[in-house]
């Protein structure tokens, strides 16, 4: 005989119960809103962990890494874009279906940029130029767009915003990217109280502009006052996990990060490294900035990019941390970054000579190299 609904219930609360694993993000309160978050099955990327987060930026370099450290933790992420939707359709296979959400805004239009929040409880907003279009000048993107993105999530309830900006970002720096970054943040600060100020010096990785402008100018690569300006080179995988757990935990409300090498580099260091790893000669032009600054200047009439007199300006900048000592560092996060040179091949090993290609990490001189820059031999962090 076939059990009835009412002796099925019965049976059911009599047998012991197996209880579905759950995550840390499964239940949180947040401390601002005393909004509740209840995960819906599982925790991990085929089951929504009750969050929704809102990435501003998300089609740039680094955008896609906090994208796809989100997704991989059952996150819905909403992801902004404009133009055309091939610009974030990479962003589609790092999360389960349904998961990742486009949706078109135009930073100047306080309702779309609602409607990209109006769901979220955590907001990034990683947009950022180097240089100015027809379209957008420094003011309208790091100062006017970042204000109008911190007072819409607030007016829309958004628990949590994540404000990206830059190490060098000061209102007397020498370059107008990085003044109106500073500008950015006081605007977010007013706007946002709570609002989380994420500055990060250069970062490295995949697609960066960095170890792969050295490597692929290899035969002319320009360099301004031989090379000695300062740096300090971060992963940026290590900064899309620095952000994720800012988002992930409440008691870094309204702080502070600034997210750096542990060691300083010169440009020029950065450059040899490059020439020993990938067994080729990095044929050097310096040039005056001046004479840099105005070749840049004529550049910016082409209707492409190809560089901008703003950029020849951040190529003076020194990256250098803030005294200030309420200012977390991923010390305060638990992240141990890279080491730059023993993980900088894996970037740039394509551009080795075909008979180089599979020869292993450490070419002549490399270890001679290390040493000098006092790098353990024995690190884990190598990648050959």
């Amino acid at each position: 005989m076939l059990a009835s609904p009412l002796n099925r219930g019965i049976k059911g609360l009599m047998a012991p119960t197996k209880l579905a694993k759950r995550g840390k993000a499964d239940v949180m309160v947040r401390k601002n809103t005393g909004q509740v978050l209840v995960g819906r099955g599982t925790y991990g990327r085929q089951s929504w962990n009750g969050q929704t987060a809102t990435v501003f930026g998300c089609s740039g370099f680094l955008g896609r890494y906090v994208v796809a450290r989100l997704a991989r933790e059952g996150t819905k992420v909403i992801v902004p874009y404009r133009g055309l939707t091939e610009y974030i359709r990479h962003l589609k296979p790092t999360g389960d279906l349904g998961m990742i959400i486009p949706t078109e805004f135009d930073l100047r239009n306080p309702k779309q940029i609602e409607e990209c929040v109006r769901y979220s409880d955590v907001v990034i907003n990683l947009i950022g130029r180097n240089y100015e279009t027809k379209n957008f000048s420094f003011d309208q993107v790091h100062v006017e767009g970042a204000q109008r993105i911190a007072e819409v999530s607030r007016e829309a309830g958004v628990s949590r915003l994540i404000h990206m900006s830059n190490l060098s970002a000061k209102t007397n720096a020498h370059s107008e990217s990085l003044v109106t970054k500073a500008f950015g943040e006081q605007r977010v600060r007013e706007s946002f109280p709570g609002a989380n100020i994420v500055r990060s010096a250069t970062m490295y990785g995949y697609e960066d502009e960095l170890l792969n402008n050295i490597g692929k100018f290899k035969n002319f690569y320009i360099t301004i006052n031989h090379g000695r300006q300062k740096l300090r080179p971060v992963c940026v995988s290590d900064v899309a996990h620095a952000i994720d757990v800012i988002r992930d935990n409440e008691e870094t409300i309204g702080q502070t990060f600034e997210l750096y090498n542990p060691k300083e580099y010169t440009h020029k260091e950065v450059i040899d490294l490059v020439e020993l790893l990938i067994r080729e000669k990095v044929w050097r032009i310096n040039v005056p900035p001046k004479l840099l600054r105005l070749a840049a200047q004529v550049a910016d009439i082409l209707p492409y990019h190809y560089t901008s007199q703003h950029e020849v300006d951040l190529m003076s900048v020194d990256e250098i941390p803030s005294a200030d000592g309420s200012i977390q560092t991923f010390a305060n996060l638990g992240i141990q970054p890279h080491t730059l040179e023993l993980t900088a091949l894996q970037y740039i090993r394509h551009y080795r000579p075909f008979q180089h290609e599979e020869d292993p990490m450490e070419p002549e001189g490399y270890k001679a190299f290390r040493k000098q820059l006092s790098v353990p031999v024995d690190n884990k962090d190598i990648v050959a």
